[in-house]
């Protein structure tokens, strides 16, 4: 019997930016019926030759060793399509990594069938093609972003080599910035240069194709709340978010959120951030935080903060706030103490998500830790029973969260959170707002203050367009807070839960969340509507 030699060439297309793998399947698959035919006389049609031995030929950038490594195919192996396909597909990425992205690799196959078990020899013949080196990159459909944000955003340098994985990386560096609707598959093209196409080298370029989203987004929730009894007056209630995320096309963000809880509380925040500062991966933002409660006091916050983007993935962050606290003069009794307070903190955070406004998959971790002096500075009449005016506070937060879409369309999320307040004297200032619609939904918006907060949500999504879902969740939470021996407050520890079904829609002014929830006890007349606004400052 005679020892045909079977040929399946592998290649890849030039231009795009995924090299998509172009196997000869049919011929690979004729070739074996060849083999079965002429083979038929000595072994089964259900037995594979084994191989006998592997060779490769051609390859000079990347060693016979290497090759051997990427490759599943041994000796002793059973010769099957599928892994030769794997085989091939693996050493074309590793030689596109290297800068060959036109990498060209045929497998000679010769059977011998004299033997007892046929055998098969194996040549992996490689044309590595031309090595690609970069030179520019070309910016499409940016009409209102500067190409210069993009070219800065893919951190490549002219003169080094194509990189596989720095393309993938440049794509999901421009989605991360959410100033594009879209942002499509970056190309490669060759320069009209004087090197030969049979040069060891050429010089290329990359495209990339984007398309601009709404660089500003104003979102808003109103409600009028009517009086409860003659002589007061209604007050409108509501959440207000203005943000511009690309002014005048360089990227910098400024953002302003009014939110008001009830008649007497209220939220004010300002926030600027500055990409890039002096052209460093640095981003550096300013912010103005207000918080007015109950008439009781009124909280400022006067914020810096440095986010050193270390790789893709992962961020260190450096904060110093300028915190104050000022009781109302119209209480009568004592509420919280007049303080001022200088607080340097860090933070680490690592993010894998696939997309920031709607992710399907991917992981969110931050760790935070801040700490500083307290100074008690009145009011007059009860400061004079401080033993002490100086106070060590710190603070500890964690977050995590997990997305995962097993199924096309079906995501679910799960998160874990917890936060921290540490002082020698704590105050209702001093702890953190809890219940609602971003931590425990089935509970008034801040219904509860804690020192220590911890809650976790799982949620089940339903896909319904790009930014678009519909979900069922359980929520659970716990808080405690210590006794407040100044003001007569008791201490208080309680665990919370909330179940319930929402939907987030993406409309032409933003994206707006819209659930309903039952706290622990609630009957269905007695669950909490939670409207949230979707933003990123």
């Amino acid at each position: 019997m005679g020892k045909p030699d079977v040929d399946m060439r592998c290649s890849v297309r030039r231009g795009r930016s995924r090299w998509h793998f172009i196997s000869s399947v049919s011929l690979f698959s004729r070739c074996c019926a060849v083999i079965v035919l002429l083979s038929c006389a000595s072994f089964s049609q259900d037995t594979l030759p084994i191989v006998s031995s592997v060779r490769f030929e051609g390859n000079a950038a990347v060693s016979d060793a290497s090759l051997r490594r990427l490759a599943e195919i041994s000796e002793g192996s059973p010769l099957e399509q599928s892994t030769i396909e794997r085989d091939i597909q693996a050493m074309l990425s590793q030689y596109a990594e290297l800068g060959f992205p036109f990498a060209e690799i045929r497998i000679g196959i010769t059977l011998d069938d004299t033997m007892s078990a046929p055998h098969a020899a194996l040549v992996f013949s490689i044309r590595e093609g031309a090595r690609v080196v970069l030179r520019e990159m070309t910016v499409q459909g940016n009409t209102g972003t500067q190409g210069n944000v993009l070219i800065r955003e893919a951190r490549l340098r002219a003169g080094e080599y194509f990189s596989q994985s720095k393309v993938d990386r440049l794509r999901r560096r421009l989605d991360r910035l959410q100033l594009f609707s879209s942002v499509g598959d970056i190309q490669l093209y060759l320069l009209n240069d004087t090197a030969s196409s049979a040069s060891a080298l050429r010089n290329g370029g990359l495209l990339c194709t984007v398309q601009e989203g709404s660089a500003t987004s104003f979102d808003g929730v109103l409600g009028y709340v009517p009086a409860a009894a003659a002589g007061e007056n209604g007050y409108v209630t509501g959440t207000v978010s203005l943000v511009m995320k690309n002014i005048f096309g360089t990227g910098r963000k400024l953002g302003a959120r009014w939110q008001r809880e009830t008649a007497s509380t209220q939220e004010l925040e300002l926030h600027y951030t500055e990409p890039w500062f002096l052209q460093l991966p640095v981003d550096i933002g300013a912010g103005y935080f207000q918080r007015k409660q109950d008439s009781l006091y009124v909280k400022s916050i006067v914020s810096a903060r440095a986010d050193y983007n270390l790789t893709d993935e992962l961020t260190l962050s450096g904060t110093v706030n300028s915190e104050s606290i000022y009781p109302s003069s119209d209480i009568q009794q004592f509420s919280v103490y007049e303080s001022s307070s200088l607080i340097l903190g860090g933070e680490i955070k690592y993010d894998t998500r696939d997309n920031m406004r709607s992710p399907t998959s991917g992981l969110r971790y931050s760790t935070s830790y801040q700490s500083g002096t307290k100074k008690i500075t009145g009011p007059a009449q009860y400061i004079a029973a401080v033993d002490a005016k100086n106070y060590f506070t710190s603070r500890i937060a964690v977050d995590v969260d997990l997305y995962t879409m097993p199924w096309r369309r079906h995501v679910f999320a799960l998160g874990v959170h917890g936060k921290q307040a540490a002082s020698s004297v704590l105050e209702l200032s001093d702890m953190y707002p809890f219940g609602g619609s971003n931590t425990v939904r089935g509970y008034r918006e801040c219904q509860f203050f804690g020192s220590r907060v911890a809650w976790t949500s799982f949620e089940y999504r339903f896909l319904t367009g790009r930014l678009s879902h519909v979900f069922t969740f359980i929520d659970a939470g716990y808080f405690s807070r210590p006794d407040q021996a100044g003001s007569g407050i008791a201490g208080q520890e309680k665990l919370l839960s909330g179940v319930g079904i929402g939907t987030r829609l993406e409309t032409a002014l933003g994206i707006l969340g819209v659930s309903y929830a039952l706290g622990r006890g609630d009957t269905f007349s007695s669950g909490k509507i939670h409207f949230g606004v979707v933003n990123e400052f």
